[in-house]
């Protein structure tokens, strides 16, 4: 169960120091949310020429960025996020700490069970990687293939459109800034493919009642 609120920042940097936070900060847009940051993204570097992140270096790999950019998650405690693709490209930057994602390639959509929670945009998968029995649960996951990797301070991640992934924060405090972006033109296949997946999860997720 996760339930939103909003509350002070320093009272979120002190529960984040608890043995067990019940806080997770998640999709803070920076420019709403908390505008005093971004300052400390350093606009005079060639890579962050663009809305204080990497669009100008690396925009001609992408599409335009999106008007939400650059969008923090702040937590601590190990938390976890579900197995979900995102319908957009993404460069997820660790400021503090780490994350571990175990990811999926988009062919393995029919082993994964995507009919889960809908959450904006982004399609959950109905399985748990952080619950054991899950695999006996839903057994066509045997057949994905997981690639994993540990994405520390000062590390960047592409996250291509459509791969699914499951995050697990450090223990200790960890901070990341992601900056989302629309395909490229050269994509448009991608595209067709992930809409595709899109209406299906949607379909299985209102049968699922």
């Amino acid at each position: 169960l996760r339930l939103r609120a909003e509350v002070p920042l320093s009272e979120l940097l002190d529960e984040l120091s608890a043995p067990h936070p019940r806080y997770y900060a998640a999709r803070l847009q920076l420019r709403r949310s908390l505008p005093e940051l971004l300052a400390d993204l350093d606009e005079t570097h060639p890579a962050a020429a663009l809305e204080g992140g990497p669009a100008a270096a690396l925009g001609g790999c992408f599409g335009d960025p999106q008007a939400v950019n650059p969008v923090c998650y702040l937590g601590a405690g190990r938390q976890a996020t579900p197995m979900h693709f995102d319908p957009s490209e993404n460069l997820l930057c660790v400021v503090q700490g780490a994350k571990e994602l175990t990811l999926f390639h988009p062919a393995d959509t029919p082993h994964l069970y995507p009919a889960g929670e809908r959450n904006s945009a982004a399609v959950y998968s109905l399985a748990n990687l952080c619950d054991p029995a899950d695999a006996d649960r839903f057994p066509a996951l045997a057949e994905a293939r997981p690639l994993r990797a540990l994405v520390r301070e000062g590390d960047v991640l592409y996250l291509p459109c459509g791969w699914w992934h499951a995050v697990r924060g450090s223990e200790g405090r960890n901070l990341s800034v992601n900056y989302w972006f629309a395909l490229h033109e050269s994509k448009a296949d991608a595209r067709v493919e992930v809409d595709g997946i899109v209406a299906r999860a949607a379909r299985e997720a209102a049968a699922l009642g």
